[in-house]
């Protein structure tokens, strides 16, 4: 796996980019175990901190399972007749979902900039520490009501021109899409928060108010991260809803 230190590209990414090369070619079968950590730092000349980053965002993108006291293992497709859940939750954005219950989605921009990334937002989005991001916050209504206070992390060289008139009152997974950047899958964490100084007057609710809170990677098609979302939604207003089945 040729690695290139002086790369812009951090050698973590690297390794994960080479990792799914192997996977998508079949070198590395559906199913099957990684060599431990220790192994591929010392095959591939690099640290093993480096080699846990790289399977750490190949199992965000879940192309990797980590069992804990077992292994790293390749994650098998899905089978015939499984339900496409991350896809299903990527497509269903906050503007579709809120027209769907019939109400007038809004998005009211609460700050734009465009700056280097943080430590967390370099590792979702893939980025070194000298590259610029788009970082906006976003009050979310339906129907005038505040529902979310969203918080989005978007790469400058991948998104191209972008200022705060495009992303006031509009679907910003429309914006990407018309220009060529769908994004094709998504990993959601979902916790409950209680609200703070900032998050309760902007959403207009009691501090201390519960809250559901969620942190979303998704990807483009090609496996390039495009988004890095945090939004806290008040949690009587808004809900979520997943379909489960049984084991064969």
């Amino acid at each position: 796996m040729p690695l290139d230190a002086a790369s812009a590209t951090p050698v973590y990414v690297q390794v994960a980019q080479g990792l799914t090369q192997r996977i998508e070619s079949g070198q590395l079968r559906a199913g099957s175990a990684l060599p431990a950590e220790r192994e591929l730092a010392a095959g591939l000349g690099v640290s093993r901190v480096t080699v846990r980053q790289a399977l750490a965002l190949l199992s965000q993108q879940g192309l990797l399972t980590r069992r804990h006291g077992s292994g790293t293992f390749v994650t098998p497709p899905p089978r015939p007749g499984d339900l496409p859940s991350r896809t299903l939750g990527l497509l269903s954005s906050f503007s579709e979902d809120v027209r769907s219950r019939g109400q007038l989605p809004g998005a009211q921009v609460l700050s734009f900039e465009r700056v280097r990334p943080g430590a967390q937002e370099a590792m979702s989005l893939a980025l070194s520490p000298g590259e610029l991001v788009y970082r906006l916050r976003r009050l979310r209504t339906a129907d005038g009501e505040a529902l979310a206070v969203e918080d989005s992390t978007l790469p400058a060289a991948l998104v191209g021109d972008l200022a705060p008139e495009d992303v006031q009152d509009a679907s910003l997974y429309a914006l990407l899409s018309g220009r060529g950047l769908s994004p094709a899958r998504a990993i959601r964490h979902l916790r409950a928060v209680n609200a703070d100084l900032t998050l309760a007057p902007l959403l207009g609710v009691p501090m201390g108010a519960a809250l559901l809170t969620t942190d979303r990677v998704s990807w483009l098609s090609g496996g390039q991260p495009i988004e890095y979302a945090r939004a806290h939604y008040r949690g009587d207003r808004y809900d979520f809803v997943m379909e489960l089945q049984g084991g064969a």
